[in-house]
């Protein structure tokens, strides 16, 4: 009977350490992911006072720029911004003449919803399309790319 109790209790600190470990773990990788974004070619730049002015200045430049560059990201075809590239990493845009990341980025989604732009790849495989419409001149480039590559807000096309 002793070593019942003894099992059972070991086993439940097994199993709320793992629930700890699965934790630590996942904000070790959330970390890393938002440590991708605030170096110099990430989408989140901006937000870091040393690029902060450069990113700016990045922006003006490219939405005068015209739409003609295509670049292969995840087996898509974008078109962007001539100069422009994709950080394959992060999944934002980047300024090729200064290396700044602009706050422009695509994911892949299995799904969609009608509140972000969306454009489908095939089946229930869509690539959204996200950028921080506070910061001027970011919203003039994403939209022209939306229009130029098709991406809308609603999901049956």
């Amino acid at each position: 009977m002793m070593k019942r109790m003894v099992m059972i209790i070991m086993s439940i600190i097994m199993l709320s350490s793992c629930y700890y470990a699965d934790q630590v773990f996942g904000d070790i990788r959330n970390e890393n992911f938002n440590s991708l974004g605030r170096k110099k070619n990430g989408g989140g730049a901006y937000k870091d006072d040393k690029y902060k002015s450069g990113v700016y200045e990045a922006i003006k430049d490219v939405a005068k720029r015209p739409l003609n560059n295509k670049v292969q990201y995840e087996g898509i075809t974008l078109v962007l911004p001539q100069n422009t590239s994709m950080n394959q990493e992060a999944g934002n845009i980047v300024d090729l003449k200064t290396g700044y990341g602009l706050p422009i980025g695509f994911t892949s989604y299995d799904g969609c919803s009608e509140v972000f732009y969306y454009k489908k790849i095939r089946g229930d495989l869509y690539y959204r399309l996200t950028y921080n419409e506070m910061i001027p001149g970011v919203e003039e480039i994403a939209q022209k790319i939306i229009r130029v590559n098709g991406f809308t807000k609603t999901c049956n096309k």
